[in-house]
């Protein structure tokens, strides 16, 4: 919900896109109109009405920054697209809450095999619900429904922090380590000599050379 000071800006802002697009907006009238995009983040609607700066001549409406205001729902064939890798047991799936809830309602029909009626459940649920969410000013919320393949499951969840989806907190655990770096060459140790890898630090090579020194092996710096 905006703040006090928020919805001011907001009067400004509509009266300011209703003056340069040759329209001219009364204050009832702008009240009505922020009252109706409260729920929605003062940056979104900023956004939506330079867009409608850009875009509109003549007349600045409610249903005109609506349409222009970036909720983060995805259109319904590509929550639909996004859904049906979850079908994949392995695969690891960012998506929005409605799109999870519409899978959920279309998911016996693809367990039953029928692949054209759970498309036709889901975007008639997903509609629904993303109707519901806007007329509620409900901006879009990812999650995560993280797969058994760990090997694509990075590159999903780095894409998702990058769009700003998720946080990487969120997804900081389910992110693969990078491999350890051993502390010693295991090459040259094979051979006879105990030598630092390139990664160790001064305290682990001072620690190798009196193991080297203790098991009578050349270290690296006895071979330089």
């Amino acid at each position: 919900m905006l703040a006090d000071h928020e919805q001011d800006r907001l009067v400004e802002l509509l009266v300011a896109t209703a003056e340069v697009i040759g329209d001219q907006l009364r204050p009832t009238a702008a009240a009505f109109i922020v009252n109706d995009l409260a729920g929605y983040p003062l940056p979104a609607l900023e956004k939506a009405l330079a867009a409608c700066r850009r875009e509109l001549k003549g007349r600045l409406s409610l249903a005109a920054i609506l349409e222009r205001i970036d909720d983060g729902h995805p259109a319904p064939n590509e929550a639909w697209a996004n859904a049906i890798r979850a079908a994949d047991e392995a695969a690891t799936v960012v998506w929005t809450e409605q799109t999870r809830d519409s899978w959920t309602a279309a998911l016996p029909l693809i367990e039953a095999g029928d692949k054209i009626a759970a498309r036709q459940a889901f975007l008639e649920v997903y509609t629904r619900l993303t109707k519901d969410a806007r007329a509620a000013g409900q901006l879009a919320v990812h999650h995560a429904s993280i797969g058994f393949d760990a090997s694509g499951r990075d590159a999903v969840l780095q894409r998702a922090v990058a769009a700003g989806q998720l946080a990487h907190e969120q997804v900081a655990e389910h992110l693969a380590l990078p491999p350890a770096t051993p502390a010693f060459n295991p090459v040259a140790l094979l051979a006879g000599r105990v030598e630092a890898s390139p990664e160790a630090n001064a305290r682990t090579r001072a620690r190798l050379a009196e193991l080297a020194e203790l098991l009578g092996a050349p270290s690296a710096k006895a071979a330089a």
